[in-house]
């Protein structure tokens, strides 16, 4: 959407235009339509202006620039609420963790099921390799999370995450002299290839927060678009018309500037129902394994698969469910009924 220009009015640069910022932002926070949504990002918004209070004497981030910041985190919740799909999907995906500082939080707790519980494999770990060592390997927990990724055909055509290319790094075993490869940067190699594989990975849902996801798909949670207050407007007067008219010039009639990049969409169960399916593809569902003693994930579809089997309770028959016996001869079609006899005589 092309961007319209910006006065230098809006700019907060007192404390009274800060606090005017920051309400509307929070007001912005109060009207997004997904509860997760909500509680994350008023509490993100409220640390990142106490964070830039504690900082504004220390930092060398000039007032220009946090004030930048601060229009433009509060124009793209007002697009998100007006129905911006891309808008809003950025702020679902950094609520749900999949961009953003919660994906790293929530990285760090998949890291903590891989700390050894019993003597035999803190033992093992004691002796193994050192970190990015000769014989060192990622945790188990995490290589079964990228071979659950690189197995999704799904995540390799979002954009929202880096694809993830390989299951170890790729160390060469000769320089381009001729020689072997130094540990020194065999270890440098494969710190790199971590961090970038870090960089791609898309950690599990917490217990609570997968719950109210998966709610909200079925409709368990009950879910109602949230009314906006009315904006009120002064009453406009034939001297103010003058006045705007003799500072502003003329303005523009109706134009498509607006429709630029995107339309906005009225919010809807049924809108809402296709974003949280597209954000459900990119959370994986973590799977205790008895056999393998490991972690397996599974990813859920984006779309809504058809049905081709059903369970059967103990005692059900097959007529129970699709009720052959109460379908009476009127409600067989007479081209079913009447089957064309076969003969070997020519067609004449």
């Amino acid at each position: 959407m092309a961007s319209a220009p910006i006065s230098g009015s809006l700019y907060p640069r007192g404390r009274e235009q800060w606090l005017q910022v920051l309400r509307a932002t929070l007001r912005e926070c109060t009207y997004l339509p997904d509860p997760v949504a909500r509680a994350y990002t008023s509490g993100y918004v409220l640390n990142r202006y106490r964070q830039a209070k504690k900082q504004s004497k220390k930092s060398h981030i000039t007032e220009a620039d946090r004030a930048r910041k601060a229009r433009k985190g509060l124009s793209l919740l007002q697009r998100a609420n007006e129905g911006y799909q891309r808008p809003l999907e950025k702020v679902l995906h950094s609520a749900y963790g999949r961009i953003g500082g919660q994906r790293h939080t929530f990285l760090n707790r998949l890291l903590d099921h891989d700390i050894p519980t019993d003597g035999k494999s803190l033992e093992k770990l004691v002796h193994g390799p050192s970190l990015y060592q000769d014989g060192w390997e990622p945790p188990a927990i995490i290589l079964s999370l990228m071979k659950s990724q690189m197995n999704n055909g799904h995540l390799s055509s979002k954009s929202v995450r880096p694809s993830v290319k390989s299951l170890q790094p790729n160390i060469p075993e000769y320089n381009s002299w001729g020689k072997a490869v130094s540990p020194a940067r065999c270890i440098n190699m494969r710190r790199k290839w971590y961090a970038d594989t870090l960089n791609c990975l898309l950690p599990p849902l917490p217990d609570h927060e997968l719950t109210i996801l998966d709610d909200l798909i079925s409709g368990t949670l009950p879910w109602a678009p949230i009314k906006r207050r009315k904006k009120v407007f002064p009453p406009a007067t034939k001297e103010g018309d003058l006045v705007e008219f003799l500072t502003d010039g003329p303005q523009k009639g109706w134009t498509f500037a607006k429709y630029a990049d995107g339309r906005p969409h009225k919010i809807t169960a049924r809108f809402m129902h296709r974003q949280w399916r597209r954000v459900s593809a990119l959370v994986p569902r973590m799977q205790w394994n008895p056999i393998s003693s490991r972690w397996n994930f599974v990813w859920d579809s984006p779309k809504i698969l058809p049905r081709l089997s059903f369970n059967l309770a103990e005692g059900a028959e097959l007529n129970d469910i699709f009720d052959f016996e109460k379908q009476t001869p009127a409600k067989h079609s007479p081209k079913a009924e009447t089957r064309p006899e076969f003969s070997d005589k020519p067609r004449t």
